[in-house]
């Protein structure tokens, strides 16, 4: 089936009267759309630093999503990929590095439509950061989306990332109902390793569509999503009406990723997404 144009889904939503659907009852909110600072304000700072969620807090994001790896001295460090040298002037991968090692490196800003620059490590603002250090800054004041990246390298990780949200007491909810922490992962494997050892987290499943492919779940799909997940994270691109509306109505909110201006933003807004993940947190204030 041909996807739909911008315009025309909006029209159909005017004419209709179509607002968005609301889930059932679930741990995720579904009657607010969520921004979610994308490894934070990474526009602006360099991804998955204190600075960028820092700027992402002032921004008044409703949530960061960060991405976290095992380190060989088994700390999570929050970096995005599993190459050091995505983000760094190194090379290797991250298992192959302590944490300490990785806060000795300069972590790279790559926003392609900045100005390239790079940023000491040994400053604690702007080095690599445990996953610990960053709810010890912002956990009282942010909510978190943390995505398990590349979990079948790294055994034991779920084990790991769910004794520190213990630790810092971030399982649970904040004043507004909202989950303190969700975590997700294209891992299915992951996500259900995490559902056994604490039932309490809301986990949100990541799933890809090829370029020009409609966002789409066959029955089984569905059904076996609804054993595990709170929610689900879709390449914007793929998401349709129809679609958005089916999930919200089995309980699964939609939050689209990436989006990185207003436009977009405001027609995934119209359709009935749940929220964006963005590199600009103040994507909808200009």
């Amino acid at each position: 089936m041909k996807r739909y144009t911008w315009g025309v889904l909006c029209a159909v939503l005017l004419l209709t009267g179509c607002s968005k659907g609301e889930a059932e009852d679930g741990p995720m909110p579904s009657k607010d759309f969520l921004i979610i600072a994308h490894r934070g304000a990474s526009a602006y700072v360099p991804e998955n630093t204190l600075a960028s969620f820092d700027l992402a807090e002032e921004l008044a994001a409703d949530y960061i999503e960060l991405d976290i790896h095992q380190t060989k001295d088994g700390q999570l460090a929050v970096m995005h990929d599993a190459e050091v040298s995505g983000s760094t002037e190194a090379n290797g991968k991250i298992g192959e590095f302590t944490l300490s090692e990785l806060k000795e490196l300069s972590v790279n800003f790559r926003h392609k439509d900045e100005d390239k620059k790079a940023v000491s490590g040994p400053s604690e603002e702007y080095a690599v950061p445990k996953l610990g250090e960053v709810f010890g800054q912002f956990g009282d004041n942010m909510n978190f989306m943390i995505e398990l990246k590349n979990p079948e390298d790294y055994p034991g990780i779920e084990e790991n990332l769910v004794n520190t949200l213990k630790q810092h007491d971030m399982i649970g909810f904040d004043k507004d109902g909202h989950p303190k922490v969700a975590i997700q992962s294209f891992s299915k494997k992951s996500l259900k390793r995490v559902q056994e050892l604490n039932q309490e987290i809301p986990l949100l499943k990541i799933i890809s569509f090829d370029d020009d492919e409609e966002a789409n779940l066959s029955t089984k799909e569905l059904d076996e999503l609804l054993t595990y997940a709170s929610g689900l994270g879709i390449s914007y691109e793929a998401l349709t009406t129809p679609f958005i509306k089916e999930m919200n109505e089995k309980g699964l909110p939609v939050y689209a990723y990436t989006v990185i201006d207003a436009e977009t933003a405001l027609k995934l807004k119209a359709i009935g997404v749940n929220g964006i993940h963005t590199d600009r947190p103040d994507i909808l204030d200009k």
